[in-house]
């Protein structure tokens, strides 16, 4: 069986499906549904930066970490070509925090649910719960395994409810858990599941 790539391997073979360079509607909608001031604001897996650059536009001051460092490399420069300050980091989130906590807001879109085994899971949600400020929210974008997939097919890592919430309770407070779709470039985009937790 062949080895799995890393997401730097990705980013250089130009093998990434979930870059759609645009922010996600999920984003979107819920910065403008809810009406959430911007404040300090952390983008969790942030690729090559389309969320952290819309979010930042949006009068929001953005950290972008990602593991991949050619991905934080096209990051800087789609920042740098749009005008819009953020900050991008090459951190593994498991391993070190970022710096400029405390953050009022946490994004991932498909971060968390990469991370296979539950107690790593529930290290990362701890995580995200110690850089926020109290009552900071995590909106998170979880692939949904409600959606089966025929042998071999392809998409992102799926998670079921109970396994997101298992991770997630212990440090933070359910404001909504419903589902949604990822926003893509494919005729039939992948169920996923919309979180919306606030820090205990």
């Amino acid at each position: 069986m062949p080895r799995e790539k890393s997401f730097e391997e990705h980013y250089q073979d130009n093998d990434t499906p979930w870059e759609i360079n645009r922010p996600d509607h999920n984003l979107v909608d819920f910065v403008t549904r809810t009406g959430l001031p911007p404040g300090p604001t952390i983008d969790l897996g942030c690729g090559t930066g389309n969320n952290s650059i819309w979010l930042a536009a949006q009068g929001f001051t953005v950290t972008g970490c990602d593991l991949s460092e050619l991905a934080i490399t096209r990051a800087r420069e789609k920042a740098r070509l749009t005008g819009e300050g953020c900050v991008f980091l090459p951190v593994d989130f498991l391993q070190s925090l970022p710096t400029g906590a405390p953050f009022a807001l946490a994004f991932d879109r498909g971060c968390f649910h990469t991370i296979e085994a539950e107690a790593d899971r529930r290290r990362f949600a701890a995580r995200v719960a110690e850089i926020l400020a109290p009552g900071g929210q995590w909106l998170s974008l979880v692939g949904n395994l409600d959606q089966k997939r025929e042998e071999g097919g392809k998409g992102p890592p799926q998670l079921s409810a109970s396994q997101v919430l298992t991770a997630v309770e212990p440090s933070f407070e359910l404001i909504s858990l419903r589902r949604g779709y990822l926003d893509s470039n494919l005729a039939a985009p992948h169920l996923c599941w919309v979180c919306q937790w606030r820090r205990r």
